[in-house]
């Protein structure tokens, strides 16, 4: 069990730079998935971008999730992983941007989860199976490999 996919979004205005947002989303996914850019207008007419990198194998979708690290990891267990799940068994976590295109990862809080970078897991799980516990359980795997 684990995840089926992920998918990082990131809305950007006029004033960001693209290339540098695109090439940091880069240390989600060792440089696989797909990376898609949507020009749009905000709803006051101003330009606005929105950068996507989708990752549908199960593998590298893993991978990305292990890219956090420990201490993010953790602090998911710890703070109640149910939280971040929804209905659709999907683990939503945000990263700050100003951290990521410094090439740190770090959860978004505060007014910075307006403006963070989304990551969508979709989580593989089955009837009579709680999507927080194969979460759980995941984080768990990924930490005693690290350490062992």
């Amino acid at each position: 069990m684990g995840l089926h996919s992920v998918n990082w979004s990131v809305h950007c205005s006029a004033v960001d730079d693209i290339e540098i947002i695109e090439e940091s989303l880069s240390l989600l996914s060792d440089n696989c998935g797909e990376l898609r850019k949507e020009k749009t207008k905000s709803y006051h007419g101003s330009p606005h971008t929105t950068i996507t990198l989708k990752i549908d194998k199960k593998r590298e979708a893993k991978k990305s999730f292990e890219k956090l690290g420990e201490d993010i990891l953790l602090n998911i267990q710890r703070n109640g992983i149910y939280k971040l799940i929804d209905e659709n068994k999907v683990l939503h976590i945000r990263l700050s941007i100003s951290h990521l295109v410094q090439g740190i990862l770090q959860l978004a809080e505060g007014d910075e989860r307006k403006i963070a970078v989304k990551g969508r897991f979709k989580i593989e799980s089955y009837p009579g199976q709680k999507p927080e516990n194969i979460v759980s359980d995941l984080i768990e795997e990924i930490i005693s490999n690290d350490l062992g």
